[in-house]
């Protein structure tokens, strides 16, 4: 990978011309490439075709005995509250 002498920008692969240059994309300065510029680029077409797959491990958590009874205790209180609006509901 290469930086632009001029700012210090990076330096990015561009065809002109049927030339390969590389061209910072800060200033616009250009220069020819060389072979050697040439191995420290990646095309980005032959990466994706080898197609990568990341794999995350994951443990499901079982909740403890505090989380448990707060969820009870929240259904509950949902329930109360579904069954009061529906009793207005009833007697409008």
């Amino acid at each position: 990978m290469r930086f632009c002498p001029r700012c210090g920008g990076l330096m990015v692969p561009v065809k002109k011309d049927g030339k390969a240059y590389l061209r910072c994309q800060r200033c616009g300065y250009e220069e020819e490439m060389k072979g050697s510029d040439a191995k420290s680029y990646v095309d980005k077409k032959s990466v994706e075709k080898k197609g990568a797959v990341i794999v995350e491990s994951y443990e499901e958590k079982k909740p403890d005995e505090e989380e448990k009874e707060l969820k009870e205790d929240y259904v509950k209180q949902l329930l109360d509250n579904l069954y009061e609006t529906e009793s207005e509901q009833e007697e409008d």
